[in-house]
């Protein structure tokens, strides 16, 4: 195996001198950098990035937690982070936690020894522990999905509680009268209360109620069974909003199992704009998520973090856009 020594060897020069070029440090004559960088080449030497990494006091390593790989959210957003931090010079450590809390915790605390220098959260909630734990972290971390600015933590969000307004208005101005909310898990602030908040605020303010809400997790099959449980319970269902586009994609399956017609019987709208909505029978309308801006802006943000920069902001709100198909 090459070493250091040979390489000083081939280029005439002293190892302390290989050292300092690989290195990138100061005071190195143009003309030694570049009979050094030939004898590398020639050797084909590969310089330790531990020992880089150690000298330096840098790794260019993020690490990125996701609470799932097979996510359209989150491969669009992976998409856009890692394209930054490639052109900086970084390279993404993915950490999947399967939607399990306490993992979160687990990964924020393992980026920290393993010396990331910062951490782009995808939280599937926000309480004591997590903020615990971000505070805590030798590390900046930028949240995405879920904000805790009001704990002074960097976010980048998407405005939930507007588009729960706007389904509500969609819905309203379709007809419907009789409207139902397919959700997660309650402690899933951005995706379940935001979201269900602006929904039946906007149902209030048009004199209308909330006949359910229901609550599973993100998958298709989600979708479909709550959707088959409130079919039986309220037959007169016209109007329905689910918190993703796959449950609601879940749901435009139960109605039809059901005999009745999706769009027509029942007006159905999603969120994010997921890759299956427009493939889908009759095809999805819903609200398109800039899920890789999401990224982008977040690698961004903690890139100026990492660099010492001022930051003015706490939180930056994403919008989104309206997309009508068959379903609304």
């Amino acid at each position: 195996m090459t070493s250091l020594h040979d390489v000083a060897l081939l280029a005439g020069v002293s190892k302390s001198t290989v050292s300092r070029v690989i290195n990138n440090e100061y005071g190195v004559k143009e003309s030694t950098k570049k009979k050094v960088q030939q004898a590398i080449a020639e050797c084909g030497y590969l310089p330790n990035q531990v020992a880089k990494d150690l000298k330096s006091q840098k790794t260019n390593l993020i690490g990125v937690i996701v609470p799932r790989v097979s996510s359209h959210a989150t491969a669009q957003g992976v998409d856009g982070l890692t394209t930054v931090f490639e052109k900086a010079g970084k390279q993404v450590l993915l950490a999947n936690t399967h939607q399990v809390h306490q993992k979160e915790l687990d990964y924020i605390h393992l980026f920290n020894q393993k010396r990331v220098e910062g951490i782009i959260l995808y939280a599937t909630n926000i309480d004591k522990a997590i903020v615990e734990s971000i505070q805590k972290s030798s590390v900046p971390v930028v949240l995405v999905g879920q904000d805790g600015s009001m704990f002074n933590i960097l976010s980048v969000v998407h405005d939930d509680e507007r588009v729960g307004i706007e389904a509500a208005n969609r819905l309203i101005a379709r007809g419907c009268q009789n409207i139902g909310f397919l959700g997660v898990q309650g402690d899933d602030i951005a995706v379940d209360q935001l979201r269900s908040s602006g929904f039946i605020k906007s149902l209030k303010r048009q004199k209308q109620s909330l006949l359910f809400h229901g609550r599973g997790d993100f998958t298709i099959d989600s979708g479909y069974q709550l959707t088959q449980k409130y079919l039986n319970e309220y037959p007169h269902l016209d109007g329905l909003f689910c918190a993703t586009d796959r449950i609601a994609i879940g749901a435009i399956q139960a109605i039809q199992d059901k005999g009745l017609k999706p769009g027509k019987d029942i007006a159905i709208l999603g969120v994010g704009d997921d890759e299956l909505a427009s493939v889908c029978s009759p095809s999805l309308s819903t609200f398109h998520y800039s899920f890789d801006k999401a990224g982008e802006r977040a690698a961004n943000l903690l890139l100026d973090c990492i660099l010492n920069n001022a930051i003015d902001m706490s939180k930056i709100v994403l919008t989104f856009q309206s997309i009508k198909r068959q379903s609304c």
